[in-house]
């Protein structure tokens, strides 16, 4: 008996659980495809409200400035109820959470003041997978990316502000002890002419401070043209990449990836991988496992499909999109013809994206399901 009631509590466990997972996954879902839309607008019409909110001609008007302050009252308890929506789904305190946090715990107990404009990366994350923000996006990816050479490179140009800071202080702090009187007060001279920004109001007067100020001038250019090489190769590389992508009839032309919305393609789109080739490279041959597509960005190939004859892709075309949906090995050897530049969607990535977002991948997973 105590056996068998152990087995019944463990399959009302199971039971539980599953229906807790559905309930779970039903909820993320709705945020995902129609609530996060109406959210984001939301979002930038109380962003708009306290724009014109603080502008004179509004102390006139009464009664819209009531309208106004009535419709921001409502939305931040919107706010609430998707902030601990959010949460609960998440469950977990992101960046983009702790922020929202902080704006609703300062409108509604601290009163400090009107913190909502931080509001505006909630929004920026919601419409990221936009066509318009993709560019923005894939910057900030970028960023991401490149981080420890920014990092690098800024450390690299602060020291060399904090040694020219400092010497100039030697050189005109007994001159000018009012602007170079400390070392603080000569890095603001040195943040000035190092940014090659130059308001004017401090300067060097003595023959060896202009000397230095030239030097620091000039090092500045080459300074802070460092970060920006390194950033700017690594966003056209990127964009290079999304360019080809986002050119959104490519994707949606593959039949696995057809009627996908835009926020699905932008995220098969992050997962994409840029594969350079030699002419004459076997990117695989017939019998190998499966694994992977390609999209042609730049170049040609050769495919080898017996007893055909062989078939000629080009830019815009893709091929190996079966070895998503199927268990089964390469039907055709594929060869470069030149130097090529592929998108490589791996399965596992493919794998990945529908166990994040069933309900969004649900038409591929049918398919998936079909071939297997």
């Amino acid at each position: 008996m105590l056996i068998k009631k152990e087995r019944s509590q463990t399959r009302l466990g199971f039971h539980t659980d599953i229906l807790y997972s559905l309930i779970f996954m039903d909820i993320k879902n709705f945020f995902e495809k129609h609530l996060d839309n109406y959210l984001g607008v939301l979002i930038f019409l109380n962003i708009l409200h306290q724009i014109i909110a603080s502008m004179e001609f509004m102390e006139g008007m009464e009664r819209l400035t009531l309208y106004g302050e009535v419709f921001f009252e409502i939305s931040m308890y919107v706010f609430v109820v998707e902030f601990v929506l959010r949460v609960f789904i998440e469950k977990r305190l992101s960046f983009l959470n702790v922020l929202d946090l902080l704006v609703l715990l300062n409108h509604f107990f601290l009163g400090l003041i009107d913190l909502r404009v931080f509001r505006m990366f909630r929004a920026f994350q919601i419409f990221s997978q936009t066509r318009i923000l993709l560019p923005a996006n894939t910057l900030f990816k970028t960023i991401k990316m490149q981080r420890h050479a920014l990092v690098g490179s800024m450390v690299l140009v602060l020291s060399i502000l904090l040694v020219f800071s400092t010497l100039m202080y030697f050189v005109e702090g007994d001159e000018q002890p009012v602007k170079f009187g400390s070392i603080p007060l000569a890095l603001w001279w040195g943040m000035e002419t190092l940014t090659t920004v130059g308001y004017g109001d401090v300067y060097p007067i003595t023959g060896p401070g202009r000397i230095l100020g030239s030097f620091i001038m000039l090092l500045g250019i080459a300074m802070f043209a460092l970060p920006a090489a390194i950033l700017g190769s690594a966003y056209y590389e990127e964009m290079q990449k999304r360019n080809f992508l986002v050119s959104l009839e490519t994707i949606t032309e593959i039949p696995i990836f057809a009627q996908l919305p835009i926020n699905v393609i932008g995220k098969i789109n992050e997962k994409l991988e840029v594969v350079l080739l030699p002419a004459k490279k076997i990117i695989f041959e017939k019998g190998d496992e499966a694994d992977s597509m390609y999209i042609i960005e730049l170049g040609r190939v050769e495919v080898n499909l017996d007893p055909q004859p062989p078939a000629v892709k080009e830019q815009g075309d893709f091929f190996g999109e079966m070895g998503l949906v199927s268990n089964n090995p390469r039907s055709a050897t594929i060869t470069t013809l030149d130097e090529v530049k592929l998108l490589q969607l791996k399965k596992e990535d493919l794998e990945e994206l529908i166990e994040e977002h069933p309900i969004l991948f649900q038409e591929i997973e049918d398919k998936i399901s079909t071939y297997s």
